[in-house]
């Protein structure tokens, strides 16, 4: 949800800056308006000796506007101001990257917030709230608005201010500390727990070996859960880069399955595999990383189907340069809301089984993200069907090894 006391935060924040900048708002406006008329005048066809006043005057509100402007493009936070009539005369850099440009915000929620406040024409500050902030969604978007009257010295309205901040962003980032914080803690709390033991034992007398299996066995899982935060890191900065070498996907999808059983003996579903064209399943690549992306899409429909359930995963050549993987399961399924985001970092949606028990597995809201991610670096993609109730189908496509005849 968003955050109303970091929203109002933003605005004092933003308040403080037009104070420091002697009425930043204020001078951009009064800049704009005294531009706009001596453009009028101008244009009018005035005479020789007042043409050239008015040319001067145009060029210097024009390199104010250039500083004003500059000065709202370094704010984080993404600004829209509006005139009295609703027209956009500024969306900063943050703003454009929040919404995706001006047509983009018409034709969200956001074209409609100035209608609400339209008739309000005075503030007892520069920068008034009005009203409370509000959850909005822009194109795949969730983002948190604050909506502001602009005055002048003399608390006259002259403009309308919009502060945007990605909410889905924040709520991500939250939930993603929540998460690193509870997977930590159990190989933790078993090391610390078997330390102490071992430390308690006699000098003299030999280490018990089962103790010191469970030790290595945790601080493997704590190595494999840096590595993998590393590469997810790499993903992000667009640095992630794989091997290149034969990989032959039968095997492969074998071994991931094999290690996948625990898990789903203990979730009470059942899991096969349907492979055809298997002498032809082989693909240029990464087996480590290509084992992790399937891992991960395996692990998430075991984490979200309900005992007695299904998991199949199929392989084939969709047609004479490509395989499909298809990972199958009867499982909750992904909501309406859910769907767009899934593949996005740190994402965790709100599944529901068929009675609406909210489902909340363990887990850091990145194995759809790291999967994803793994296929396009290999020249693939990944996409999804999936209904609530219905279970999901995850299909990674993959270019066949062409080395392979």
């Amino acid at each position: 949800m968003t955050n109303p006391d970091e929203l109002k935060t933003t605005l004092q924040r933003v308040n403080t800056l037009g104070a420091a900048t002697e009425q930043l708002f204020s001078r951009l406006y009064t800049g704009l308006r005294r531009r706009n008329a001596a453009q009028k005048q101008l244009e009018r066809g005035p005479d020789p000796e007042n043409a050239s006043v008015l040319q001067l005057q145009i060029a210097q509100q024009g390199e104010e506007i250039e500083r004003l402007n500059a000065a709202l493009d370094a704010i984080g936070e993404g600004i829209v101001m509006q005139n009295l009539d609703g027209r956009i005369v500024h969306m900063n850099k943050a703003a454009k990257d929040l919404i995706g440009g001006r047509k983009a915000f018409w034709n969200s929620e956001l074209g409609g917030l100035f209608n609400a406040y339209k008739d309000i024409v005075s503030a007892d500050s520069e920068l008034m709230p009005l009203g409370e902030p509000t959850r909005v969604q822009v194109n795949d978007k969730v983002l948190g608005a604050q909506v502001a009257a602009l005055a002048n010295s003399s608390g006259q309205r002259i403009g309308t201010l919009i502060i945007l901040r990605d909410a889905l962003a924040e709520q991500l980032k939250d939930q993603f500390v929540t998460a690193i914080s509870h997977e930590l803690r159990t190989p933790m709390a078993v090391i610390k727990g078997m330390s102490d033991v071992v430390m308690a034992q006699p000098a003299d007398k030999p280490p018990n070996r089962r103790f010191l299996e469970t030790l290595s066995r945790n601080v493997d899982i704590l190595d494999r859960m840096i590595v993998e935060l590393l590469d997810i890191s790499e993903m992000s900065a667009s640095a992630f880069a794989i091997r290149r070498a034969p990989v032959d996907l039968a095997p492969l999808l074998a071994g991931v399955t094999r290690g996948m059983e625990p898990e789903v003996k203990k979730a009470g579903l059942d899991m096969a595999i349907w492979a055809r064209d298997t002498q032809h399943l082989t693909v240029q690549g990464d087996e480590q990383r290509l084992r992790w992306a399937l891992g991960h899409l395996l692990q998430n429909a075991v984490r979200y189907t309900e005992a007695g359930g299904h998991i199949i995963l199929t392989a084939c050549l969709s047609d004479a340069e490509h395989v499909t993987i298809q990972v199958i399961d009867t499982g909750v399924g992904i909501g309406e809301r859910d769907l767009p985001n899934i593949f996005d970092r740190f994402y965790r949606g709100e599944p529901r089984t068929a009675s609406g028990k909210l489902l909340d597995p363990r887990g850091l809201g990145q194995g759809l993200f790291v999967a994803k991610t793994v296929t396009e670096a290999h020249g693939g993609w990944l996409n999804v069907h999936s209904q609530p109730g219905q279970g999901s189908v995850f299909t990674m496509t993959l270019p066949v090894d062409v080395g392979v005849g």
